[in-house]
């Protein structure tokens, strides 16, 4: 009983205004209930019709014509949306912004990658990872800056990681290296998302920068807008064990902006780096609450379409009558 007085107080018509149709049928009732012209059949007697002749409507066929009258007013009411509150809700949008710097000097044609047996250059082995990390981020928004002696934007944050991943696959190889070009144009397309988690994965193969402005003054400039740098290094395996982090320029870059530095040699060091940052990436942020309703319509709807289905059989079987 508490429930169904909870249910009575939310009650509501979505398209209330649809309910002025109603007033229709009292004036539809009023013009089909006047008394009609006699029926045009003639007889040899007019004195077998004499009661009839008195009121041209049979009571069959004003139940016919109630039935129609409740079938019509209780599809109008289904098209005016009748709804009962199911409650307040959190609409949870599970996505973030990531933008994509991307390492094409010429030294990321150096095929030196394993992918299955088959002997691939960094930059397409690159481009295979980062088309599996996208296709598990459905929901996260994706730009990508690609960069050699310049940088520029190959796509602003958008949701066809597809496009994206087709865009990827044209890109040529050029010389230098200018990383923290690269950065800051990402940051500069990821400061309209505010209130949103931001973050930058660049990628290289370089320890050193030889164009553009320092990737560290880049990181120290963008850390107060909140957003988060990762960076991955492409690195040979008989270098790994004798790179000095101190010495590494690309390895400070995190530090300032609470992101994490990794360093891979081959194909599925790189994956499981984007595996690490997949894992790490995740975010959950409310956009609101908002009120969300049952619909009613089909329990006003189904008793319509019967009651209409109900009087067209019975006017042309059991109160079948002469034209």
């Amino acid at each position: 009983m508490n429930e169904l007085y909870a249910n009575l107080k939310t009650f509501r018509f979505e398209c209330w205004y649809l309910l002025g149709l109603l007033l229709l049928l009292p004036v539809w009732a009023y013009l089909k209930g006047k008394i009609g012209a006699a029926p045009a059949i003639q007889f040899s007697s007019a004195d077998l019709l004499k009661k009839s002749g008195q009121n041209t409507r049979s009571s069959a066929g004003k139940l016919l014509f109630y039935i129609r009258l409740v079938a019509l007013g209780l599809l109008i009411i289904a098209l005016a949306k009748p709804q009962v509150e199911k409650g307040l809700s959190d609409y949870e949008a599970k996505g973030i912004n990531i933008m994509l710097v991307l390492d094409f000097s010429s030294t990321m044609k150096k095929r030196d990658f394993m992918m299955g047996n088959k002997r691939v250059t960094r930059a397409e082995a690159l481009i295979e990872v980062i088309s599996e990390f996208m296709r598990a981020r459905e929901n996260d928004k994706i730009g990508i800056v690609r960069y050699d002696a310049d940088a520029y934007l190959v796509s602003p944050l958008t949701l066809d990681h597809d496009w994206l991943i087709q865009r990827l696959r044209t890109e040529k190889n050029g010389r230098g290296t200018a990383p923290g070009s690269g950065m800051a144009i990402a940051a500069e397309h990821l400061l309209p998302a505010t209130n949103q988690t931001k973050v930058i994965i660049v990628v290289t193969d370089a320890e050193q920068v030889n164009n553009g402005p320092s990737p560290e003054e880049v990181a120290r400039a963008i850390a107060p807008f909140g957003i988060r740098v990762h960076v991955i290094q492409i690195v040979d395996f008989k270098d790994m064990a004798s790179i000095d982090l101190s010495w590494n320029e690309m390895a400070q870059v995190p530090k300032y902006t609470g992101g994490q530095f990794f360093q891979v040699a081959d194909f599925q060091g790189l994956r499981s780096v984007y595996h690490q940052i997949d894992q790490l990436e995740k975010a959950t942020f409310t956009e609101g609450k908002q009120r969300t309703y049952k619909e009613l319509m089909g329990w006003f709807a189904l008793p319509g379409f019967l009651f209409l289905i109900g009087e067209v059989l019975l006017a042309h079987s059991v109160f079948r009558r002469l034209p």
